[in-house]
């Protein structure tokens, strides 16, 4: 109930924000290679790897974002993504951001962004083998809330309505990961940067 709850306020603030705010995009991003900073006391189970002890990890996914703009630095993001875990089994994680652009130089961009994060995957407790390493709540649908998540992007300029994005993520509980996807612009203002591409 409580992930539900985070999903329901998170998509009526984003709403809300982009009907109040002029400044907003839509992204998508395909996820893939990540490193698992934990135990991995499951590895040797894993249907999906890089390595045998389980710290280079695969799990191919999609990774939605919608962003909307307070001031021209600063913004809220949700994100949705999608994957196939190390279980070949069905994950998601639900992420809400307050995000701060640090620089931004002619095509050029880096934001970073935190805040919560969902994730919940179908249980891995009917495999033979399987150790309860007391990160997920048990139930069907394993879950874990991280209050404190991160997110840092670049940006490339391709177009007014465009951009190319490459993102080191929170790919689960004690794991980074990487997404590149393509970001598009619903209204987008110029800074009236002197190097910066016109948004006219």
């Amino acid at each position: 109930m409580k992930i539900s709850k985070i999903i329901l306020i998170s998509l009526i603030l984003c709403v809300y924000s982009n009907i109040c705010l002029s400044q907003s995009n839509l992204s998508v991003a395909v996820t893939g290679l990540g490193f698992d900073f934990g135990d991995c006391e499951n590895a040797a189970i894993y249907k999906i790897k890089a390595n045998d002890n389980g710290k280079t990890i695969l799990q191919p996914g999609l990774r939605f974002g919608g962003e909307v703009y307070a001031t021209p630095s600063t913004s809220l993001k949700f994100a949705q993504t999608c994957k196939i875990d190390c279980m070949k089994k069905m994950a998601f994680s639900s992420q809400i951001m307050l995000r701060f652009r640090i620089f931004k130089i002619y095509k050029h961009s880096l934001s970073f962004g935190f805040g919560p994060t969902a994730f919940y995957r179908q249980t891995w407790e009917g495999f033979d083998g399987y150790i309860d390493e007391g990160i997920y709540k048990s139930g069907n649908f394993q879950n874990k809330v991280c209050w404190l998540s991160a997110e840092l992007e670049y940006n490339y300029y391709i177009s007014k309505k465009n951009d190319i994005s490459f993102a080191i993520t929170h790919l689960d509980p004690e794991a980074m990961g990487f997404a590149i996807g393509i970001k598009h612009w619903i209204t987008r203002k110029s800074n009236k940067c002197g190097t910066c591409p016109s948004f006219k």
